[in-house]
């Protein structure tokens, strides 16, 4: 599945003085190269998450397209867009977004009961993805039992659960220590190596030992790193 941003940007409006907006992300092409990790590096404040929730389907650009699989997304109504995005893009956001009454295992079921059901296959599935991630056997523990690391794994085991076309991950690594680090970004890059489109918006420099793509982002503007 491609996608494709063209010339994609996002404006938002100042509430102090001096210039009445300014731009998160400029004026923006891209095309996330399939099967591939993509790392995009940038400070804080960049526009990195911004950039990200635009190719996500989470934030309307101020302007420009998004095409994916051949249609431009957000022409989409409201509710198709959110079915499309949840069956064929998988999101990392930053920090922790699990559900805290729910168990390990039904916190990964949530993208299918969203818009489906948790028959005895999705649930075999799940378990075969927190296989994947080294936390089977975390599976009916609550998410205040898990450290950052093995919270991090879960949100990619949950992330993957409806096999999406397109992984994209912010700050993926944010806040854990260099075992962790390197585990989650070997599991993303075993990810695109099975075929997902991987993109990894960071500001740490270890995700560019395990990219095929290294790009940055500077004060809205996208460009080749360096």
């Amino acid at each position: 599945m491609k996608l494709k941003a063209e010339k994609i940007c996002k404006k938002f409006n100042r509430k102090t003085s001096g210039a009445s907006y300014f731009y998160a992300v400029n004026e923006t092409d891209f095309e996330l190269a399939e099967s591939s990790l993509t790392a995009v590096y940038g400070r804080s404040g960049g526009g990195k998450t911004t950039f990200l929730n635009m190719l996500g389907g989470l934030l309307e650009p101020s302007g420009g397209r998004l095409i994916i699989d051949g249609k431009d997304i957000y022409s989409m109504p409201d509710r198709e867009l959110s079915e499309f995005r949840n069956k064929n893009i998988g999101i990392i956001p930053q920090g922790s977004t699990a559900l805290p009454t729910l168990t390990v295992l039904e916190n990964v079921l949530l993208p299918r009961l969203m818009y489906g059901k948790s028959d005895e296959s999705a649930r075999k599935y799940a378990m075969e993805l927190l296989e994947k991630v080294g936390i089977a056997g975390l599976s009916q523990a609550m998410p205040n039992e898990l450290s950052g690391g093995e919270l991090r794994r879960m949100a990619i085991a949950r992330a993957l659960m409806n096999k999406p076309s397109v992984l994209l991950a912010d700050e993926p690594t944010g806040d854990l220590d260099d075992e962790n680090t390197a585990l989650v970004l070997s599991l993303l890059r075993d990810t695109a190596k099975e075929g997902t489109s991987v993109l990894i918006v960071t500001h740490e420099g270890e995700a560019e030992n395990y990219a095929d793509i290294v790009l940055k982002m500077d004060s809205g503007i996208l460009k080749n790193k360096e």
